[in-house]
Formats: C-alpha cells, sequence, structure tokens
C-alpha cells in the first residue's frame, strides 16, 4: 500500500471541492489529536514541510527530514478515516569517518479515528480515540521493517474560551514488544488566529529506553479553511532525538458541520 496514489486522490478531491467551511478542530500540531472528526463526506489534509529530526547515537550524527501526510475523511457519526505517511524522506548520517545520504518514502498507515465526545455539546470535556495499523512499505532507511499497530487516546478540558489542556496517552506494538507514549498539553488561544501550546512528552521505548522531550508550537487560522502551525521540542536527559521541529500546513474541504 503506498501512500502517493492516495495524496494524489486527497489533491483532486481537493481542487474539486466546491465550497470552504469553517474549519474544524485540525489534528496538528502537538502531540495527540483533536478530540472531534469531520463531518461526513468531508476532506481534510495536515501536511508536513517538512519536520526535522537530529540525533547522535553510536558515534553517529543523524538528520533526517520528513514531510509527513495525513488525509483525514468523515465517515459520518462519531467516526473518521485516516490515512498517513511520508511520501519524502532525506536522512544525513555522519560519523567514524563517513558521511552518507539517502532519500524515500517512509511506511503507511490507515487509522480509524471515534470521537464520541467530540461535539459542542460535551461541555467542558471531550475525548477520542485513534488506532493505525501501520503497514511495512516503506524504504529500508525510513520504514519499520514490520507491520505496527497502534492506539492513543486524547483527552482535552476547556478552561474557558481561551485556555485547554489536553493529556495524551498511546501504545505502539511492533514485533511483539511495546513502546508508550504520555503527553500532557496546555494550550492558550491569542485573539481569533493566534494559539500556542506547551508540551511535555515522556516516551518508553521498547528499543532505547525512557526518554523525555520538551517544547511546544504555535498555529494561526487562515480564513476559515486553514492553518499554519511551526513547533519544536528539546531532549531532556540522554536517550532519544536532541531535536525534533517542524512546520505545518491543514486544509479543510468540505461543507458546513
Amino acid at each position: 500500500m503506498n501512500l502517493r496514489p492516495a495524496l494524489t486522490a486527497a489533491l483532486l478531491l481537493a481542487i474539486a471541492a466546491p465550497a470552504f467551511a469553517d474549519a474544524p478542530d485540525f489534528d496538528r500540531p502537538g502531540a495527540g489529536f483533536a478530540t472531534s472528526v469531520l463531518p461526513a463526506g468531508t476532506l481534510a489534509l495536515e501536511q508536513g514541510l517538512p519536520s526535522y529530526q537530529r540525533q547522535r547515537q553510536d558515534g553517529y550524527l543523524d538528520r533526517t527530514y520528513t514531510a509527513d501526510s495525513v488525509i483525514r475523511i468523515g465517515l459520518g457519526g462519531p467516526a473518521e478515516l485516516q490515512v498517513a505517511g511520508s511520501a519524502w524522506n532525506r536522512l544525513e548520517e555522519r560519523g567514524m569517518g563517513s558521511r552518507r545520504h539517502a532519500v524515500g518514502h517512509g511506511d503507511t498507515s490507515v487509522g480509524l479515528k471515534i470521537a464520541p465526545g467530540g461535539s459542542s455539546d460535551a461541555g467542558n470535556f471531550s475525548w477520542a480515540a485513534l488506532g493505525n495499523i501501520t503497514f511495512a512499505n516503506g524504504d529500508k532507511d525510513f520504514g519499520n521493517g514490520a507491520r505496527e499497530v497502534s492506539l492513543g487516546a486524547t483527552g482535552q478540558w476547556q478552561v474557558d474560551e481561551t485556555h485547554q489542556n489536553t493529556l495524551y496517552a498511546n501504545v505502539d506494538r511492533l514485533k511483539g514488544r511495546n513502546s508508550w507514549t504520555l503527553a500532557p498539553t496546555f494550550g492558550r488561544k491569542f485573539g481569533e488566529n493566534w494559539m500556542a501550546y506547551l508540551e511535555a512528552d515522556a516516551i518508553h521505548d521498547a528499543e532505547d529506553g525512557n526518554e523525555v522531550q520538551a517544547g511546544g508550537g504555535v498555529a494561526y487560522t487562515i480564513g476559515d479553511h486553514a492553518q499554519l502551525d511551526a513547533y519544536a521540542l528539546h531532549r531532556i536527559g540522554s536517550r532519544g532525538p536532541s531535536v525534533v521541529a517542524g512546520l505545518g500546513v491543514s486544509v479543510y474541504f468540505g461543507g458546513k458541520r
């Protein structure tokens, strides 16, 4: 299963979409995902421009650039289909007196999001769950090498019209081993268009052990159908990537919610 045909189809649908409506909550940026789903028959594309990761390990310094994509399709009711992957990646590796680079595509995932508490009538608290299956169809340097199953949940507390807090929990099962993530996020709106947040990620990686990352990001709404975002996380401790950062754009296509 390759992401490129899916992305092409999504872009064609986007061009053909007759009208824009008020943008829904996008999953980008930050840990977790929105606690709402798209209306039935509508589409959103969330695209990294790209993301960047820097990691030093075993005498090597790796820099990875990833154009990650998520296509979201509203199924009706509390359900949403997601297709995700990265059609373009670049790895730059230096160490032990050698240098190399690689370019290729990553694995593709298909997921189902359920948001029973995602409507505006849910009050101050809402939640959603997302299950994903990631297929091992990526190039060697950018894929898992085996099928991965993931299950995550996000809970959101709307403190007032300006502040909201979320808690994201996720487990990935790959090659018979589990990796866990727990990430609280604290967000604040600034006027009609700006949002900023702080984030902390506690990760237990099945291969690399425990990692902690902290940082934050901003998002800017354009009109009533698009969003730009930027984020950065820095490692706390000695394990995991030293820097993770990225830019992104999200666009919603469809009728009124």
